[in-house]
């Protein structure tokens, strides 16, 4: 086999398995992103539970959940993942689960 045969068959085999690559990568992608959120969730739902029978006010109660799933989130190296206005939803989502479970 001569330099133009190995390179022949470099450039087919990068070729057929350049598709395979591309579609394991992007599910690796979207593995992580979906473990992310499931990690997110679980986290907000902890801090509403810890906070709910605290004597803070509502706002305050919202913030201390926040400030909480933002350390967990910086605790594994996953800042910048999630803006503000998605941690306060998901608390939002958390509390609304709660109030829905207790009723």
């Amino acid at each position: 086999m001569n330099l133009a045969d190995t390179l022949v068959l470099a450039v087919t085999f990068v070729a057929i398995a350049a598709p395979g690559e591309h579609a394991l990568v992007r599910w690796l992608r979207t593995k992580t992103k979906n473990g992310n959120l499931q990690l997110l969730l679980t986290w907000a739902d902890q801090a509403v539970a810890l906070l709910e029978k605290s004597d803070l006010g509502g706002a305050q109660k919202k913030q201390q959940a926040v400030d909480y799933v933002a350390t967990r989130l910086a605790a594994n190296k996953l800042t910048g993942k999630f803006s503000h206005e998605q941690l306060s939803a998901v608390i939002e989502q958390a509390v609304a689960q709660l109030n829905k479970e207790a009723k």
